[in-house]
C-alpha cells in the first residue's frame, strides 16, 4: 500500500508489528524509510532471553534479575531451577510485552499449569512460545527510561516513567518524574539505559526497562522495547520534545546533537496518564464490547496549549470490538505539582461521558484518589493489596436519593419537546403499542417506574426502584415540576419460583397493593423535590431531539435544578436489541446516565407500573433455570476444557478457559455437580451461549 501511493516513509505506531523485525526488513528492502531502529538491534534487545545473553556478554555490570539462564523448557528443569532461585519466580514470555504471557509462581505445584497458560498467550501474541523464569521480586517498581538514538551513536535519555499501577501485569496509570527516586539513583538509571543503547548502535525511539527493589533501592534491568510506548505523552509534557517528530527527524537523518535543547534534559511539573478500558474491573477486569453510544469527553480536544490530552480514535457510535486490545483512550494530565496532577486527572476522569460499553473509568479515580496512591512509594501490588476499596466508589457508598429522577425527567422532558413538535394528530395516538386494556387514567400519564440496574451483574439485577409522580409545579410552568418518590424494590435479590411460596401469587398482589397506593395518594409521603430550569438538547450540534415514535434517538444533555442544586448529566437511549430506540413513553425504555458527581454512567429502565411488576414475573419464572449454567460473556474461542464430561465439579473450580479480545478468562462454575458441555477446544462460541452446565 506504500508503495502503491508513492509513500518514502513508514511508521508503525506503538502495536507490536512496531517491534517485529521481519516487518521492519521487509519495509526497508522495498525501498521504503522504517521509523524504528535497526532489525538487528530488535532482536537482539527486543527479546527478553537474547537481550539478556547479550548484556552478560558485553556488559556484565548492567544488573539482571536473577534467573534460570538455560534455554531448556522441559518442566523438570524449570522446577529444579525455580526451588533453586526461590519462590515466588515469574514465567514471562521472551517475546512481546503488554503484560501478556507472564505468571506469577508461587509454589512448584503451580509451576506446570502456569507455563502451559503462559506459552499458550505467548504463541497467539507473539508466535513463539518461548519463555524465561526469573525470580519475583514483590517490593518492585517498574521504571522506564525514554531514550532516543540517531544513525551517528549519539542517544539521549529523556528520564524515568513511574509504571507501576498494573493489572494483569499490564500498565494502567503512568506518571512522571518518578518522586520515590533521589537524583543519584535517577542518574544512575539513565546511564544504565543509555549504555544498553548504544552497544547495538541503536536508533530511533525506544524505552528501557527496570524492576526497581523498594526494599534495598536497587534495579535490575528487565527489557527493552524497541518501539514508541503507548505511554509515551506524559514524557513529552514535562520534558517540552515531541517524541513523534523526534523520530522522524532520526529516520531522516537528523543528528541530535544539533539541537540545543536536547543538551540539558530538564522534567517541569508533573504529568499522569490513565488508560481507559473497556473492561470490568469488578469482573476480574473482564473485557467489554459494545457500541458507545456517547463519547464526551470532560475538556475539548486538541485545544492547543491545553494540560489534557484525550489520545484516542473513538467517537459517539463506535463499536468496541473483541479483536483488538482492550484500551479504547489515554488521558494525559500536566500540572505544575503531582497533586494538582491527580486531582485534575480524576476531575477529568468524572466528568468524562463514555455511554454504552462498560470501563474501567470509576476504578481509575478510585486507583488516583486513594491514600495509597498520595505516597508516591506505592509498588507494583498496589492493585491486588487494594482491590477491595478500589472496586468501590472513592466518593460515597451511597447513591443520592435523587438519582432515579434523573432519568424520569429526561423522559418527561423529551416527551414535551416532542408533543410541541407533533402538528399532525393519528388516530388513536392516545393508545400506547402492547396495549393491556387497562382503563386510562391520570395517574398512568404522570407515573414513571424508573429502575436502577447493575450493568455490571450478566442478569442486571434491581439495585433501586421508585415510583417517579411528575406533576407541573404550576398550570405556566413548562421546565418545573414537582416530584414525588415512592420506593417499590429494594436489594439485587431476583425473586425466583424455587421460593416458599408463589412469587407470581407474591408478585401479583404486591402490584394490586402499590397500585391502589399510587392511585389513592397514600403512597406520597415519601421524599419529594422541585425540579426547575430543566434543559434537556442534543450533545452535538448536528444531532436533533430523540423520537418518541421508534426512529433511531441522540445523545442528550440535561442541566437542570433540583432543590436549588444545579447539576448536569449525559444521557442515551439503548436500542430494544432490533435495532430500534424508543422514547414513547408506553413502552419499556432503557437510559444510560453518566453523573459526573458519581464518576461513571448508570443504567436505568423505565417502565409502567403493569409492565414492571410483568417483567418482574418472567424473571420469577426463569430465574431458577440460569444457575446451574455458565454463559459466555462474549463472542470468544475456548482454549482448553479442565474437566471431562460427567466428571464432578465444586463451586468456585475453574473448569473452562476461553479467550477474547486478547485475554484468557477463566470460566469459574457457582454450584457443585456434574460437568457438561457441548464445545471443544478450539471451537467459537457466540456472546450469550451456554458454555457448560452443573448438573
Amino acid at each position: 500500500m506504500a508503495q502503491r501511493r508513492c509513500f518514502a516513509t513508514l511508521h508503525p505506531g506503538y502495536g507490536y508489528l512496531s517491534e517485529n523485525p521481519d516487518f521492519a526488513s521487509s519495509v526497508r528492502h522495498a525501498g521504503l524509510i522504517f521509523v524504528g531502529p535497526p532489525s538487528e538491534a530488535m532482536s537482539t534487545l527486543g527479546d527478553k532471553r537474547s537481550s539478556k545473553d547479550y548484556l552478560r556478554q558485553k556488559a556484565p555490570e548492567v544488573p539482571l534479575i536473577p534467573g534460570f539462564t538455560g534455554t531448556s523448557l522441559e518442566i523438570e528443569d524449570l522446577k529444579k531451577a525455580a526451588v533453586n532461585i526461590g519462590f515466588p519466580v515469574m514465567l514471562k514470555a521472551s517475546a512481546g510485552g503488554g503484560g501478556k504471557g507472564m505468571r506469577v509462581v508461587h509454589e512448584v505445584s503451580q509451576l506446570q499449569s502456569e507455563l502451559r497458560r503462559a506459552q499458550s498467550e505467548a504463541q497467539r501474541s507473539f508466535g513463539s512460545r518461548d519463555c524465561i523464569l526469573e525470580k519475583f521480586i514483590e517490593n518492585s517498581k517498574h521504571i522506564e527510561i525514554q531514550v532516543v538514538g540517531d544513525q551517528y551513536g549519539h542517544v539521549v535519555s529523556f528520564l524515568e516513567r513511574d509504571c507501576s499501577i498494573q493489572r494483569r501485569n499490564q500498565k494502567v496509570i503512568e506518571e512522571t518524574p518518578c518522586l520515590f527516586l533521589d537524583q543519584e539513583t535517577r542518574r544512575h538509571m539513565s546511564d544504565t539505559a543509555v549504555r544498553i543503547v548504544k552497544l547495538i548502535g541503536y536508533e530511533g525511539a525506544g524505552t528501557v526497562e527496570f524492576v526497581f527493589d523498594t526494599a534495598t533501592k536497587k534495579f535490575y534491568f528487565l527489557e527493552v522495547n524497541t518501539r514508541l510506548q503507548v505511554e509515551h505523552p506524559i514524557t513529552e509534557e514535562v520534558v517540552g520534545v515531541d517524541l513523534v517528530a523526534l523520530q522522524l527527524f532520526v529516520a531522516a537523518g537528523g543528528r541530535l546533537s544539533e539541537l540545543p535543547e536536547l543538551s540539558h534534559i530538564v522534567q517541569t511539573g508533573h504529568a499522569i496518564e490513565c488508560r481507559l478500558c473497556a473492561e470490568d474491573p469488578r469482573r476480574d477486569f473482564l473485557p467489554s464490547h459494545d457500541k458507545i453510544l456517547l463519547w464526551k469527553p470532560a475538556s475539548p480536544e486538541r485545544v492547543p496549549g491545553s494540560v489534557v490530552r484525550y489520545e484516542t480514535a473513538i467517537c459517539s457510535g463506535t463499536s468496541v470490538s473483541i479483536y483488538f486490545d482492550s484500551m479504547i483512550c489515554k488521558i494525559v494530565v500536566w500540572a505544575p505539582t503531582r497533586s494538582q496532577a491527580i486531582s485534575r486527572l480524576a476531575k477529568e476522569l468524572a466528568g468524562t461521558a463514555c455511554i454504552g460499553v462498560r470501563t474501567n473509568q470509576l476504578f481509575l479515580q478510585s486507583c488516583l484518589l486513594h491514600p495509597a496512591f498520595q505516597d508516591f512509594g506505592y509498588k507494583t501490588s498496589f492493585i491486588p493489596d487494594n482491590i477491595t476499596r478500589l472496586l468501590q466508589s472513592p466518593y460515597s457508598p451511597d447513591l443520592p436519593g435523587y438519582i432515579t429522577l434523573v432519568p424520569a425527567l429526561f423522559l418527561r422532558s423529551v416527551q414535551q419537546l416532542q408533543t410541541g413538535k407533533l402538528s399532525v394528530r393519528r388516530p388513536f395516538q392516545a393508545v400506547r403499542r402492547r396495549f393491556h386494556n387497562q382503563k386510562f387514567d391520570a395517574f398512568h400519564n404522570s407515573c414513571e417506574i424508573i429502575s436502577l440496574r447493575d450493568s455490571n451483574s450478566p442478569a442486571g439485577e434491581i439495585v433501586r426502584n421508585d415510583a417517579c409522580l411528575i406533576k407541573p409545579a404550576s398550570t405556566d410552568a413548562e421546565h418545573e415540576w414537582s416530584v414525588y418518590l415512592y420506593p417499590l424494590v429494594r436489594g439485587s435479590k431476583k425473586p425466583s419460583m424455587n421460593q416458599t411460596g408463589s412469587s407470581a401469587q407474591d408478585l401479583a398482589a404486591t402490584y394490586s397493593h402499590t397500585s391502589r397506593a399510587l392511585r389513592t395518594g397514600e403512597a406520597w409521603l415519601g421524599p419529594s423535590f422541585k425540579a426547575t430550569h430543566v434543559d434537556v438538547r442534543p450533545v452535538y450540534q448536528h444531532e436533533t431531539v430523540p423520537s418518541t415514535t421508534g426512529a433511531s434517538s441522540a445523545a442528550m444533555s440535561m442541566t437542570l435544578s433540583l432543590d436549588g442544586q444545579r447539576m448536569c448529566a449525559y444521557l442515551a437511549v439503548s436500542d430494544d436489541g432490533d435495532g430500534r430506540q424508543s422514547l414513547s413513553l408506553n413502552e419499556t425504555i432503557k437510559v444510560l446516565c453518566h453523573l459526573p458527581q458519581l464518576g461513571e454512567w448508570k443504567e436505568f429502565r423505565r417502565d409502567s407500573l403493569l409492565s414492571f411488576y410483568t417483567s418482574l414475573r418472567k424473571e420469577a419464572l426463569s430465574n431458577s433455570d440460569q444457575e446451574s449454567g455458565v454463559k459466555a460473556p462474549m463472542p470468544c474461542k475456548v482454549l482448553s476444557i479442565a474437566k471431562a464430561l460427567g466428571e464432578d465439579v465444586s463451586a468456585g473450580e475453574c473448569v473452562m478457559v476461553i479467550e477474547s479480545m486478547k485475554m484468557e478468562i477463566n470460566i469459574i462454575v457457582g454450584v457443585s455437580g456434574k460437568f457438561q458441555t457441548k464445545w471443544k477446544i478450539g471451537e467459537a462460541v457466540d456472546e450469550g451461549a451456554v458454555l457448560c452446565l452443573v448438573e
